[in-house]
């Protein structure tokens, strides 16, 4: 199955090898949320954020509850009043 599914997974050397969002492999192959950079082993979950407005993102086991997308609500409009100047630059890249 794919990890599109949304069930918690235990990430692998191929997960670790990835090309995230067409970035480096591994290099964001971490949790949205707190930052974890996933290590062979841990368990790690794809969020589908549907119509929050938000793209979808990957959590860690220790983030991970019933209402995570309300987190990442939260974390997204945050970084937007707080620190409006990293989320554009970020966006660019």
């Amino acid at each position: 199955m794919s990890f599109i599914d949304q069930k918690p997974r235990v990430a692998t050397e191929k997960d670790m090898r990835s090309r995230w969002g067409g970035y480096k492999p591994g290099e964001r192959f971490r949790c949205f949320l707190c930052g974890h950079k996933f290590e062979v082993g841990d368990i790690w979950r794809w969020v589908y954020a549907g119509k929050s407005g938000y793209q979808n993102f990957m959590v860690c086991e220790s983030c991970d509850h019933e209402n995570v997308i309300d987190d990442w609500i939260k974390a997204n409009e945050t970084l937007k009043s707080s620190y409006w100047w990293f989320v554009q630059a970020y966006y660019r890249r």
